[in-house]
């Protein structure tokens, strides 16, 4: 199905060619399983990204069905060594991301899916996100998501690697099982030897010389015996109900003398092979906060509420001054001007600045920083910018908005969605830039494009760093709306306790700052609830 003719490949790493891979020659067969077998950091994983279309060669050729260069990711899925699963998708969405990528109508989606999942016992996990899932389930993922996206081709980058023993080999049979019905080809890469030898038609072995080279093809005996041929290959190596075993065949294919002698050869040929390329380290995780549910919130808020609360009335009564009314006096005036309209009325007027300004500046800032943080060329041009005025304090720009967009609210709008675009902006850049290109490269081995990589892998990405920017600014947002209305204004929050400290009406003054407290809690409340939802892929329990 696939053959490689002196290909070789090499990194680019300050100005100077890094070869990794030279003079690679390897024939992989139709609806066989063939496995690339190397030590950490010799190439593998470069190798296979290749043949996926994910890299480019640097030299050589890649025939596909005879023909050069061929329709590779069409006819390919990857599952890499962290499965690639997308953290905010679940199951289900998960093994229908390809067909997503391609735009395939959601009943058809269902359709194709819901029987693999059914065939690999997924079926009643297909709600839940990855986070919740152990290993050998997201493998299992992996797997459904390839087969629901009728690849001819599945490369596999050491996917057993971080299971025990059990898991491990339960799954490698699970994989010989469906390769077995859906007769799909399988490239594997693994350092493992007892896995090449179990799983595999063919081994290739990459000598790490830096740059690596391949091995001649070893073919394993699983052929041998009648032990794996014809279309029950798998059962007739395993204990299957109505299959008769053949008279002295073991009982399993990893107690054969096959698959010893398998073992034993490929031990001895990759004894012999240079392996000088030293290993990697593996990248550390990002640790994810988790995020106190709402009623414990709530109830933490009421806690710090009432220990303000009683702090106040304690200053109050040992200052005995006017300017430091009881809490009771403030709170009976701010239900009086709840129920009389007035508060309502202010904070109507506040809340609408604050809507305009995160509606007109949050989108844009957003869709720029996801530009900036994806494409060079933008972030050479807008961060500078960003970077030059968001330092400057926003308030020092309120005259000049003023003289430009008139006394209303046109200026006052104006100013805080500043101070919105420059937090959004710096926010969504640096989070775009985070990705994982894992994720990256999932999304495109399943054929999706620009749009597919935006709705797929980069918006649900760079969501919660956009949240955690909102939260910031919207603290800054309010703070600059109360010194905003205080010029040229005849409603609002901000003009109100400033009206009422003017006519010396303590209490009333008091009561408007337990509103705008009380509209900054309620804003915050809300951006929780947002968050509880949309990121609801992040909890584990």
């Amino acid at each position: 199905m696939v053959k490689l003719e002196n290909l070789g490949f090499s990194y680019a790493l300050k100005g100077k060619a890094l070869p990794v891979l030279k003079g690679i020659d390897a024939v992989f067969e139709r609806s066989s399983i063939t496995a690339i077998v190397g030590q950490s950091g010799c190439g593998k994983t470069s190798l296979l990204r290749i043949i996926a279309g994910l890299s480019a060669p640097t030299s050589g050729n890649i025939l596909v069905d005879g023909e050069e260069g061929g329709r590779i990711r069409e006819k390919t899925s990857i599952i890499f060594q962290n499965y690639g699963l997308l953290p905010w998708a679940s199951v289900q969405a998960n093994a229908e991301l390809g067909l997503r990528a391609r735009r395939v109508p959601a009943a058809e989606r269902a359709a194709r899916v819901n029987p693999i999942l059914s065939e690999l016992e997924l079926s009643e996990f297909a709600r839940l996100y990855p986070a919740r899932l152990s290993g050998g389930m997201q493998q299992r993922v992996a797997v459904a998501r390839a087969l629901a996206s009728d690849s001819d081709l599945l490369l596999m980058d050491e996917p057993f690697s971080s299971l025990d023993a059990i898991t491990r080999e339960s799954l490698q049979e699970t994989l010989l099982e469906t390769q077995r019905r859906h007769g799909t080809t399988i490239i594997l890469v693994t350092h493992s030897i007892e896995e090449a030898a179990y799983l595999a038609d063919t081994v290739y072995i990459l000598e790490g010389k830096n740059p690596s080279t391949l091995s001649a093809r070893f073919d394993t005996n699983r052929r041998a015996g009648g032990l794996t041929a014809g279309p029950d290959s798998i059962a007739s190596a395993k204990k299957v109900p109505g299959i008769p075993k053949p008279s002295g065949m073991p009982e399993y294919y990893r107690e054969s003398n096959q698959y010893f002698g398998n073992v034993a050869a490929l031990r001895q040929l990759f004894s012999e092979s240079a392996t000088s390329a030293a290993g990697t380290a593996p990248a550390a995780e990002i640790a994810r906060p988790s995020s106190p549910g709402l009623v414990r919130l709530l109830i933490k808020i009421l806690a710090a509420g009432l220990a303000v609360t009683l702090l106040w009335a304690a200053l109050s009564h040992i200052l005995g001054k006017p300017f430091l009314p009881s809490p009771l006096r403030a709170w009976e005036r701010f239900i009086a001007k709840i129920f009389d309209g007035t508060l309502l009325l202010h904070i109507g007027a506040s809340l609408r600045r604050i809507f305009f300004a995160l509606a007109m500046a949050g989108p844009p800032a957003w869709a720029l920083g996801l530009l900036s943080g994806r494409v060079g060329a933008a972030d050479a041009v807008a961060s500078p910018l960003v970077y030059l005025l968001h330092p400057l304090p926003k308030v020092a720009f309120l005259p000049i908005l003023m003289l430009f967009f008139g006394l209303g609210d046109a200026s006052k709008i104006a100013l805080m969605g500043l101070v919105v675009f420059g937090q959004l902006f710096v926010g969504a850049r640096d989070s775009a830039k985070a990705i994982p290109s894992s994720l990256m490269d999932t999304v495109r081995s399943l054929g999706g494009a620009r749009i597919g990589l935006l709705r797929c892998a980069i918006l649900p990405a760079t969501l919660p760093s956009l949240l955690s920017s909102l939260r910031i600014s919207l603290g800054t947002t309010i703070a600059v709306l109360f010194l905003s209305e205080t010029f040229a204004s005849m409603d609002g929050l901000g003009w109100y306790i400033m009206d009422s400290w003017s006519r010396v009406d303590y209490p009333d003054m008091y009561a408007a700052i337990i509103a705008l407290s009380l509209v900054g809690l309620a804003l915050y409340l809300a951006l929780d609830a947002i968050e509880a939802v949309a990121l609801r892929w992040r909890e584990t329990d």
